[in-house]
């Protein structure tokens, strides 16, 4: 995987990305929080773009969009236990969700993070608003072989980020890992050591619907399957309810696989360029699913 931009577009504020990155399973509990690298909310399900192996399943989920006090909601009972050093949101491209600037503002308001940052493939950020450049801490622009972003356009996120005081973390993605199985695995001890070797576990918190996930991949799966299988169990409810803290650091050093590891192939799967895949292939995919 090349981990640097090209020359005639690296732009001024890109920073070298290690990949897998480092585990740290280690959770300090500080003031009655327990402290993480960080907590996503994924806002959108879909996305304008079709790359084969997405992890969010993007091209495979009808359009969704998360409300902006939905995920107030949520983070109103995550922020009694937890303390992540970063808030993400993510999608699906989060840049489609027609109400992103209160999404953004119902997140601050519940004091979840000191940072709050947008994951993108930054197509759409030239029609970002200056309200959404006011709005955001951080952005992380995932590039992609094609589509290249523009010089203008890059130049312009550039502008804007130094005019707003918005951190720029430009990541090169020309590989993505092959996460996604054709079919479900049986192997319980397979299962076990993609759980144990996956990074996402710890780097991907997640949040929707009231629960608290370690990994992403439950939650999609759920909206993929349309209730045929469940993986709710993969998750832990937020409660407002004394025991809170300790179940939530029980389910963080759980040695369980998750039922969705049965589907999937983990983040420390080898990786496959990226490519785009065309219409045909999508629906192809997704008449595999109900």
């Amino acid at each position: 995987m090349t981990l640097n931009a090209p020359a005639s577009t690296t732009p001024s504020c890109g920073r070298t990305h290690v990949f897998p990155p480092p585990m740290d399973r280690h959770y300090r509990v500080s003031d009655g929080r327990v402290q993480t690298r960080s907590l996503e909310a994924h806002i959108v399900d879909h996305c304008n773009l079709t790359c084969a192996e997405c992890c969010s399943l993007s091209p495979l989920l009808p359009a969704w969009y998360a409300t902006p006090d939905s995920v107030a909601g949520d983070l109103r009972k995550a922020v009694k236990v937890l303390n992540p050093a970063i808030f993400k949101l993510v999608g699906g491209e989060p840049l489609l969700h027609p109400q992103l600037v209160d999404v953004i503002r119902s997140v601050r308001d519940t004091g979840i993070a000191p940072v709050i940052s947008i994951t993108t493939n930054g197509l759409k950020l030239g029609d970002m608003t200056d309200e959404f450049w006011q709005a955001v801490d951080a952005l992380t622009i995932s590039r992609y072989p094609k589509p290249q972003l523009a010089p203008d356009l890059i130049a312009h996120i550039e502008a804007q980020a130094a005019r707003f005081a918005v951190r720029l973390n430009w990541k090169v993605q020309d590989a993505f890992s092959t996460m996604n199985r054709t079919q479900p695995c049986d192997d319980l001890a397979e299962a076990q050591r993609i759980y144990q070797d996956c990074w996402i576990r710890e780097r991907c918190h997640m949040i929707r619907d009231g629960m608290f996930y370690t990994c992403t991949r439950p939650a999609h799966f759920q909206t993929l399957y349309q209730g045929d299988r469940d993986f709710r169990s993969d998750g832990l409810p937020l409660q407002d309810a004394a025991g809170m803290l300790d179940a939530l650091l029980a389910y963080l050093q759980r040695e369980t696989p998750l039922e969705a590891c049965l589907h999937c192939h983990g983040g420390s799967a080898p990786q496959a360029p990226h490519r785009i895949m065309r219409r045909i292939e999508v629906d192809a995919l997704k008449a595999r699913y109900p």
